[in-house]
């Protein structure tokens, strides 16, 4: 029976450097794609190929993980998170530049919802085997973060209460609040050292994400959304921040 294991080499610190290159990336990137005329293509290119890039680190770790159970399965997990997110951004991409159709709503957001699904459990297995025992600061957490972001969001879209979009935005903003409320936990969890700093900067990644995903619904439903939105800079600092973990976790074992 293949047991778990944690790694030897778990306290590899962060490099700030590359913090600061990811921060300096994405601003400059936005930079450019609200100076330049036609910067739709660019957009498109950089929010596919990066979720793709995070799917396959995330299955090359799951594969060097093949001898345990839990952190096969987690990163798994993982892998189809952002491969979903992957065929999520080029459905989007097809309706909206290939079909000339509206992305919003649209299939596209089928692939955006099972996204949640799949982080949750990557957390969960985590959870499940660090910490198995939740304190009540942990259900406070867990619980409390998306009634208070649910809560937000609902109250800051009270005038629109009844619409389609109203509800729309709802089920998502929900979904990814739950996602919120599973990743701080985990935060506090990885904070200590359990498990080193890789797990930590991983899971501020996926914060990150699901913030910009309710940011994103509030906004959609005042109908503001565009490419060039400051919004999208919390989902490139969370890919880039979540595949940077992964290169870590490949370096540590």
């Amino acid at each position: 029976m293949k047991l778990d294991v944690v790694p030897e080499k778990l306290g590899s610190p962060i490099n700030y450097a590359v913090l600061l290159l990811i921060g300096a990336i994405v601003v400059i990137f936005h930079i450019v794609v609200n100076i330049s005329e036609d910067s739709d293509a660019l957009i498109y290119g950089f929010s596919m190929i990066i979720p793709a890039t995070v799917s396959v680190f995330a299955f090359i770790t799951a594969r060097r993980y093949a001898g345990t159970l839990v952190y096969s399965r987690a990163y798994k997990m993982l892998g189809i998170a952002f491969l979903l997110m992957f065929s999520a951004e080029l459905t989007y991409f097809v309706y909206e530049q290939i079909l000339e159709l509206e992305p919003y709503p649209s299939i596209a957001d089928v692939f955006f919802f099972v996204f949640y699904p799949m982080v949750l459990l990557y957390l969960i297995i985590n959870i499940r085997f660090f910490a198995p025992q939740i304190t009540k600061i942990g259900i406070i957490t867990i619980v409390g973060a998306p009634l208070v972001t649910t809560f937000v969001y609902l109250y800051l879209s009270l005038s629109d209460f009844g619409s389609f979009d109203f509800y729309y935005g709802v089920i998502f903003v929900a979904a990814a609040s739950t996602t919120l409320g599973f990743s701080i936990h985990t935060a506090r969890i990885f904070r200590g050292g359990l498990i080193g700093t890789a797990w930590l900067v991983l899971v501020i990644g996926i914060i990150l994400d699901v913030v910009g995903d309710t940011w994103y619904y509030y906004i959609e439903i005042n109908e503001g959304y565009t490419l060039e939105n400051p919004v999208n800079l919390f989902w490139y600092s969370s890919y880039l921040l979540i595949l940077y973990s992964l290169y870590k976790h490949k370096k540590s074992l």
